[in-house]
């Protein structure tokens, strides 16, 4: 082989071995796996969770004014966005301090303008004004005082504003459906809800049988139902 080529060669693998580090101490590097936009987590959710049909069921409209009681990683607040629009609000309450950072983080993320994320208090509201929906989706089995709290988000509903409550039910379990339920004793009985609602002052009204596996009902304060008809009806509230 000539000298020439000989040279060029012993030239390159040199600059290759200082380049790559051969022999040199290296720094660990801690690779951070690629953690997956929230919205790809949740397209295999949309088959059973149904959100454009909570939105729909609950009539919430464009300008109105909905609670997202609970919101959690703010599943459902691209939906209700949307739903009420430029001219409505949507308030995102969470009570863990981690999960209120994710909710920002997705807000400004997603460019939600007209969703406020406040931090929730468990006896309290902090709603800063009245509201025309509140909506709590899965988070209700969260309360450490289901009475004070429901009370509370009472007196932030407009003269005709709605709550709706979604929550797992107990076992039997469905079959053939992609749901990760929860525990069994992470569950409530309807009856227990519905109980704790009213002693709150909220009567069920409605419930929803669109959800596999899901209790989902609609409340209203019990002065809105008046006459007594209308009181006979809440005692066994429609199913849709």
């Amino acid at each position: 082989m000539p000298p020439q080529i000989c040279l060029k060669l012993l030239v390159f693998f040199a600059t290759l071995l200082t380049t790559v580090g051969c022999g040199a101490p290296r720094r660990p590097v801690q690779l951070t796996p690629p953690r997956p936009p929230v919205t790809a987590d949740e397209q295999g959710r949309h088959v059973w969770q149904l959100p454009a049909q909570i939105i729909d069921l609950l009539h919430i409209a464009p300008g109105s004014r909905v609670a997202d009681v609970g919101a959690g990683n703010g599943y459902l607040l691209p939906w209700l966005s949307r739903a009420v629009g430029p001219e409505g609000r949507v308030y995102a309450l969470e009570i863990q301090p981690e999960l209120l950072t994710e909710l920002r983080q997705r807000v400004q993320r997603e460019g939600l303008g007209n969703v406020v994320v406040l931090a929730a208090s468990a006896t309290e509201s902090t709603l800063p004004d009245l509201v025309d929906r509140v909506v709590m989706l899965h988070s209700y089995r969260e309360l450490t005082d289901p009475v004070t709290l429901l009370s509370a988000l009472k007196l932030s509903l407009n003269p005709a504003g709605r709550m709706a409550v979604i929550e797992f039910l107990p076992p039997p379990d469905p079959t053939g459906q992609p749901i990760p339920l929860p525990p069994a004793d992470r569950r409530l009985e309807p009856q227990t809800i519905e109980a704790e609602a009213r002693g709150a002052g909220l009567v069920a009204v409605r419930h929803y049988a669109v959800l596999p596996h899901q209790y989902f009902g609609e409340f209203v304060p019990a002065e809105q139902l008046t006459p007594a008809l209308d009181h006979a009806a809440a005692a066994t509230p429609s199913t849709l």
